[in-house]
C-alpha cells in the first residue's frame, strides 16, 4: 500500500485574512512535507510544487494526518472552505456520475481529529461548541509521548521573513509525531483524551 502521511505549513497569518481560517484558497503553501512508508523518505514540496504534490496525493492509497480533510486540502488546492465543505464527499454510483475530488480524497483519507470528532458524536463538518481545543500536541502528548518543537502560528511569520528553514524543520516534526501517531492508532485504535483512552472507529 503506498501510505503517506501529510502537513501543510500556510504563507498567510490567520489574523492577516478577513475571513481568518475560512479563507482557505488565500493562505497559500509555505512547506508542505509528505512521509512515504513504501521509501521510508521525506518529502519536502515548497510553494512552486503545488502541482507535483496534488499528483502525489491523488496517487497515494492511504494520506494521514491530523487536520487535512478539511483545511490542508483546500489550502493545497486553493478552494474557499465554504466551496469545499459544499463539495460532495461521497460520488453517487451513477454511471454518469463523476467522482469530486472530495470524494476521490475522502475515500482514502485518515484525518486523525475528524476520527476523533467522529468517536465524541460529532459532525466533522459542521462545526459546535465542544470541537475547539483538540490540540495534536495534547493528543499526541498523552498519547505516544510525544510533543511538537514549535507553534503552527509561528510557521508563517518565518516564512515571511525568508526563514524557510525553520519552517521546514517544524513542518517535517510534525509529520514525524502524525505518522507515529497514526501507527499507534492503527496498532491499538485509541488515543489519550483528557486523560481518558478514546477509541476512534476505522
Amino acid at each position: 500500500m503506498d501510505h503517506v502521511v501529510v502537513d501543510v505549513e500556510i504563507q498567510k497569518c490567520i489574523e492577516d485574512l478577513p475571513r481568518g481560517w475560512d479563507q482557505t484558497e488565500d493562505m497559500g503553501v509555505a512547506v508542505a512535507c509528505l512521509w512515504e512508508y513504501q521509501t521510508q523518505r521525506m518529502r519536502v514540496y515548497g510553494p512552486d510544487d503545488m502541482l507535483a504534490l496534488r499528483e502525489r496525493l491523488l496517487k497515494a492509497d492511504r494520506i494521514s494526518g491530523y487536520n487535512i480533510f478539511n483545511f490542508d486540502y483546500p489550502v493545497v488546492w486553493g478552494i474557499n472552505k465554504s466551496d469545499w465543505l459544499k463539495l460532495p464527499s461521497i460520488c453517487l454510483e451513477m454511471p454518469a456520475s463523476t467522482p469530486s475530488l472530495k470524494s476521490v480524497l475522502a475515500k482514502k483519507t485518515n484525518d486523525l481529529l475528524r476520527r476523533i470528532w467522529q468517536a465524541q458524536g460529532f459532525d466533522p463538518d459542521k462545526w459546535q461548541s465542544g470541537m475547539g481545543g483538540i490540540k495534536l500536541d495534547d493528543i499526541a502528548g498523552a498519547t505516544i509521548g510525544a510533543r511538537k518543537i514549535g507553534n503552527g502560528a509561528d510557521a508563517p511569520k518565518w516564512f515571511q521573513a525568508g526563514q524557510i528553514q525553520k519552517v521546514v524543520n517544524y513542518c517535517a516534526d510534525d509529520v514525524a509525531i502524525e505518522r507515529d501517531l497514526t501507527d499507534f492508532v492503527d496498532r491499538y485504535g485509541f488515543v489519550i483524551h483528557k486523560s481518558k483512552q478514546l477509541f476512534l472507529k476505522r
